[in-house]
């Protein structure tokens, strides 16, 4: 109990809770390890359960016919997923995959939604959080209408090394994986990669970004974004 007790107060999502609430999580949450690359759900499954990312990284995407594919976010420690069905529809409106392995929180519908009803604090940071998924969707439909595909990489950068503390600031990502968190198809990724290679804004070799000039970045992304 002491284990679990201090792991899930280490989850960001779980900071303010009482005691008690604590408590209530830990005689209701499973943990599920997954490992790299396995489908945790997929679009369309029926959804029966919440989830937070206890260690790892977890992508949720969607297919956009054919093999093509739209990449919405890499969520890592203490981000949840699995909560839209549970709270309107019934089905999955996107998949999930471990990106890298993971331990996951596991909460079934049935407690999901006792939580939501009787639990002010843990609901709170729900609406929180969606509404802050809200916002980056609308921002970047705004890019998808409004920007070159050089303004969504730049843009696309700065949102996958904003939790990053290096220096230099370096992220991990293959170009077919860049792609799909851009909605689009690997060649014009890598003809803007080379791009803001010659121009000394990155560097990029071996499935890793190096960011070089982060200012000329948000210059690009129109972004004020804060590395």
């Amino acid at each position: 109990m002491t284990y679990v007790w201090k792991a899930i107060k280490q989850v960001p999502f779980f900071k303010g809770l009482k005691d008690a609430e604590i408590v209530q999580v830990i005689k209701i949450a499973d943990s599920r390890c997954y490992r790299k690359g396995e489908i945790i759900f997929r679009k369309k499954d029926f959804g029966n359960s919440f989830f937070i990312v206890k260690e790892g990284k977890v992508k949720i995407f969607t297919s956009i016919g054919g093999d093509k594919k739209k990449t919405f976010a890499f969520l890592k420690r203490g981000d949840f997923f699995g909560e839209m069905s549970l709270l309107g529809g019934r089905v999955r409106s996107a998949s999930a995959q471990a990106a890298d392995e993971a331990e996951l929180y596991v909460i079934s519908k049935r407690n999901f939604q006792r939580l939501v009803m009787t639990n002010p604090e843990f609901t709170l940071k729900l609406l929180q959080t969606l509404a802050k998924r809200l916002t980056r969707a609308d921002r970047e439909i705004a890019s998808m209408l409004f920007h070159n595909i050089l303004g969504r990489l730049a843009e696309a950068i700065l949102e996958l090394a904003k939790d990053k503390r290096t220096s230099p600031v370096k992220v991990a990502i293959d170009q077919s994986e860049l792609a799909q968190y851009l909605g689009t198809t690997r060649v014009p990724v890598c003809r803007a990669i080379n791009v803001l290679k010659r121009d000394g804004v990155i560097d990029y070799r071996r499935g890793e970004l190096i960011i070089l000039n982060s200012g000329r970045l948000k210059s690009m992304a129109g972004s004020e974004a804060v590395l």
